[in-house]
């Protein structure tokens, strides 16, 4: 008798270890934030649409192939469909090369493409609104990076030096790094991805800000290098923000995605904008729907640029918890199905 009465309490033991364990993987879940995501199809097109106002739009692999230039067919077509809904389509891109205008020409590019430059937000358009008009900088701004940036900041009459291959000499010599001479009114530096990128430039970077008052404005840094052939791999924006960061000892505004405040400078421009009612459309699950994550609203990843299926499943059963949070709410093989799924409803 006392024989059967240990085993049925051993049993009873082991259920109840079981059922805390499920209950507990079950509270991990939730805690992580585990999103099974939906496909977008016909049998929930309309009630996914009807639930958004705003659509921010990725660029390199949702418009176009992460090559910058080979098309997606039928986009236009689907953007012509959702404006027609009624939709506001906003474009946000992570590439700070450009100005606005190059990718109004892109655009254009695509026949039937609709689009205004105001519904375009590139990261040098995005950092040049923020120092204008969230940090409010009124002198000179020290830039590492484009001519597409330059072009911002002149757009918004923000006076600023740096730009193209610098002038003075290259040297770790200090006596010839004290003779260079360094603008006295420099209020804030900003970096993106510059190819004159050399020691000069990171000594006058550094210099401006030992100055605690200069503000530091990053465009991007969630990428420090892309393989682009065997063995062979280009530096970009991160490792660029990374050194300056590191000589300086000092952690910069990002202004890209995932961070929020290209959002916040969207806002500056469409300030009616409801989190509750945007969605945004990326191939990127570290860049726009971590951008998403951050904002707090919800995501639909195409499979037409960087991320794929296997991408997301490996996220939601990684052991890194941040990596599960990156799923998205929805996914759809490619923005062009918009139009195809809208025709059949």
């Amino acid at each position: 008798m006392l024989g059967h009465i240990a085993n049925a309490a051993r049993t009873c033991t082991k259920y109840v270890f079981e059922c805390f364990q499920i209950s507990r993987t079950k509270s991990n879940m939730a805690a992580c934030g585990s999103v099974q995501p939906e496909k977008l199809d016909a049998s929930n097109i309309d009630a996914v649409l009807d639930k958004y106002d705003t659509f921010l739009l990725d660029c390199d692999g949702v418009l176009w192939r992460t090559d910058h230039f080979t098309p997606i067919p039928g986009i236009a077509a689907a953007i012509h469909a959702l404006r027609q809904l009624g939709k506001r389509l906003l474009f946000v891109t992570n590439n700070s090369l450009h100005a606005r205008e190059m990718y109004m020409d892109k655009f254009k590019q695509l026949p039937g493409f609709e689009a205004e430059i105001d519904d375009i937000f590139s990261v040098a358009y995005a950092s040049a609104l923020y120092l204008k008009h969230i940090a409010a900088v009124n002198k000179m701004v020290y830039v590492i990076g484009s001519t597409g940036m330059a072009h911002e900041l002149d757009n918004l009459g923000i006076l600023n030096t740096g730009i193209g291959p610098d002038p003075d000499p290259v040297s770790h010599n200090p006596d010839i790094l004290r003779k260079i001479p360094l603008h006295p009114d420099v209020q804030a530096v900003l970096v993106g991805f510059d190819e004159y990128i050399n020691y000069t430039k990171l000594y006058k970077a550094v210099s401006y800000l030992t100055n605690v008052e200069c503000f530091y404005v990053a465009t991007n840094d969630l990428e420090m290098g892309v393989l682009i052939g065997p063995g062979k791999k280009q530096p970009v924006t991160g490792a660029l923000v990374a050194s300056v960061s590191a000589a300086s000892k000092r952690q910069p505004i990002v202004i890209g995605k995932p961070h929020k405040y290209i959002f916040d400078c969207i806002l500056t421009r469409n300030p009616n904008i409801t989190k509750e009612r945007t969605v945004i459309i990326g191939d990127s699950l570290k860049a726009d729907i971590g951008f998403a994550k951050t904002l707090g609203i919800d995501s639909i990843l195409v499979l037409t640029g960087v991320s794929k299926l296997e991408h997301i499943h490996r996220n939601q059963n990684s052991s890194n918890s941040l990596s599960r949070t990156l799923v998205p709410n929805y996914y759809i093989p490619s923005v062009a199905d918009f139009s195809q799924l809208l025709c059949t409803t």
